[in-house]
């Protein structure tokens, strides 16, 4: 009688190990700043409905529809206990910028730059559930603005909570918030009050997230929603990226809803750009 050949258990791995082996890495340099959200130059970028509030040379007549679009996003450790993962306190820092970089006739303008810094501690998971695994859960408070003034000036507070997921091909994130009340204006150009109070109405209470591999291609979707009924908005992003060299993605990216930018939270927008992205995955 032949002999049974070994059953050989073999560990299911995350798409997301060798981020978090990466992020180990860092965490373990007290001064040390890696990746927050994605960083990507996108120096031809089509928006059908760009506003031209925050730039007194702009106007429907004169504002280009083709301009540059740029992330920088970072992150690094305040506190992290004496764990063997990367748990801990995190400050995160993201600009993003909007740039009319084909506009010679007002100057080449930045448009818009929205700056969002936030606070958050962060729990490494590695409980699997049903064929995933609980990667991280995260807490914090946020402040999103545009540092303009008047009738230009955009920004809001909340606290939030983001839990992330995975398996051997994709990862998952639900990120949910609530924003912080402040006072009303007491007249539309008053420095002290609320800004946008009907900003949830387009950019909603919550975002899913989907990233997953299709072959030598990374595809990133992330859907915010308001779930109102009567009056539902939202918006998609796709983010499809191929790796060019070791560092380095070719990215192309589309969006479709509100949101787009602060100063435009409230227009209906579509963008599809193209550029560059340093490697995420």
């Amino acid at each position: 009688m032949a002999e049974e050949a070994p059953i050989s258990v073999v560990k299911e791995k995350s798409i997301l190990e060798n981020r978090e082996k990466a992020l180990l890495k860092t965490a373990s340099n007290p001064f040390s700043i890696s990746q927050h959200r994605l960083n990507y130059l996108l120096p031809v970028s089509y928006i059908s409905n760009p506003g031209t509030r925050t730039v007194e040379e702009l106007n429907d007549d004169n504002v280009d529809n083709v301009e540059a679009k740029y992330q920088i996003s970072i992150k690094f450790p305040i506190y992290l206990p004496k764990t063997a993962d990367a748990s801990g306190l995190y400050f995160g820092f993201t600009a993003v910028s909007y740039w009319q970089l084909y506009n010679s006739e007002t100057s080449k303008p930045f448009r818009e730059t929205n700056y969002e810094p936030e606070l958050f501690y962060s729990w490494q998971q590695k409980n699997r559930i049903l064929g995933f695994e609980f990667n991280q859960i995260q807490l914090g408070i946020n402040h999103q603005s545009n540092g303009q003034s008047g009738l230009s000036s955009r920004s809001w507070n909340r606290v939030f909570a983001s839990l992330v997921f995975s398996d051997e091909s994709a990862f998952y994130y639900l990120k949910a918030w609530h924003r912080l009340a402040e006072e009303e204006k007491e007249t539309p150009l008053s420095v002290v009050g609320d800004d946008n109070p009907d900003i949830t109405n387009y950019l909603g209470h919550m975002e899913l997230g989907v990233g997953t591999q299709l072959g030598k291609f990374n595809l990133f979707t992330a859907v915010r929603n308001n779930l109102k009924r009567n009056d539902n908005k939202g918006s998609v992003e796709f983010n499809l990226s191929y790796g060019l060299t070791e560092g380095y993605d070719i990215l192309i990216q589309y969006f479709n809803g509100y949101g787009d930018s602060l100063i435009d939270y409230d227009r209906h927008q579509q963008r599809i750009s193209l550029g560059m992205q340093m490697k995420f995955l």
